[in-house]
């Protein structure tokens, strides 16, 4: 192709039509050697295969609606589309798939791959491939948890004598699950145990440096008693959740961390501390504002208006940064419809 767009333009003078050309064919021969056999032959797959591998769960869903027999195409390799979407760990469509399990074909589920001896439960151990790429920094703190979800969800799809089948190296799919999530368990370990003593170390602070600086005296000669009344309970109640989510923490970093405890009991440690983490940072800001306007305006009070712009000051720039570090993609796409 490219040698018959060099022969088209060298019969011609240099003209704005053929430098496009030149260019264009240039281009063309970069592609085609960038191409890999593996990307040339992934396009001899039939379209349902290309689809679980990409990720286009509506259109597995329709196809497989209107024609359920093509479930049994296999591409080159002689996978299935269900082995295929457990290999790229595509969820909607093997929920799709199991959904629709009455009207497919039923060795959809139990077929054993003859080179491997693997059932797809087999496939599902072997975690994200997202995480599994060499380039892949650490995962995230609860990927374990959401690998044992997903083997556990392709678990309950296949036939309960296969759960413990073995392949040809001997081994059944929770003892591989174990094998590939090794240092999986090690990293996210490490990182939980970092955030729940980092955390404490600053609710400890936190608490520590404002009970020190705090009004402890209802005189309406030295404060706004609706104020004092409102800095009590915010302070009270931040206490509580502080104090809460410090015996959580403690308990992460206390936790023995074996791989079913990913499943729940590490999930809700961390869950609630971060939620009574939140919970304590936020009324102890109030009850910082509050003490802050007893100590500035004192026996006078303030006008409506004052405490309005008071409360905003203080604020204002602690729920906007939050807003910002998690709803970064929310906002900055709002503002950009804007520009």
């Amino acid at each position: 192709m490219t040698d018959k767009l060099y022969k088209l333009v060298s019969k011609e003078s240099e003209t704005p039509v053929s430098i496009a050309i030149k260019e264009a064919a240039q281009s063309v021969e970069k592609v085609l050697k960038a191409l890999s056999p593996s990307s040339e032959e992934r396009w001899n797959e039939p379209p349902l295969i290309l689809a679980a591998q990409m990720g286009l769960h509506d259109f597995v869903g329709k196809i497989l609606r209107v024609c359920p027999q093509s479930a049994t195409y296999l591409d080159t390799k002689g996978r299935n589309v269900l082995q295929v979407a457990v290999m790229y760990r595509c969820e909607e469509i093997v929920k799709i798939i199991m959904d629709m399990r009455t009207i497919l074909p039923f060795w959809l589920f139990s077929k054993i791959d003859p080179k491997t001896g693997n059932t797809i439960l087999h496939l599902a151990s072997r975690g994200s491939p997202d995480v599994a790429k060499k380039d892949q920094d650490e995962p995230d703190a609860m990927q374990l948890h959401y690998d044992l979800v997903w083997f556990e969800m392709v678990q309950s799809s296949i036939p309960k004598e296969l759960v413990h089948s073995r392949n040809k190296k001997g081994k059944t799919a929770q003892e591989l699950f174990t094998s590939n999530h090794k240092q999986m368990r090690k990293s996210c370990k490490k990182q939980l145990v970092g955030i729940a003593k980092t955390c404490t170390s600053a609710v400890a602070a936190v608490v520590f440096a404002m009970s020190s600086s705090f009004s402890h005296t209802d005189d309406p000669k030295t404060g706004d008693s609706r104020m004092f009344k409102a800095l009590s309970y915010t302070y009270v109640i931040g206490l509580s959740f502080a104090a809460t989510s410090l015996f959580l923490l403690l308990s992460l970093v206390n936790s023995s961390y074996k791989e079913q405890k990913f499943r729940r009991a590490i999930p809700t440690k961390f869950f609630l501390a971060r939620l009574t983490y939140n919970m304590a940072l936020g009324t102890l800001l109030l009850a910082f504002t509050f003490n802050t306007f007893l100590q500035i305006y004192g026996v006078e009070g303030a006008k409506e208006k004052q405490e309005i712009t008071f409360m905003l000051e203080i604020i204002v720039c602690p729920v906007l940064t939050c807003l910002l570090l998690f709803f970064p993609d929310a906002i900055f796409g709002t503002f950009r419809r804007f520009i």
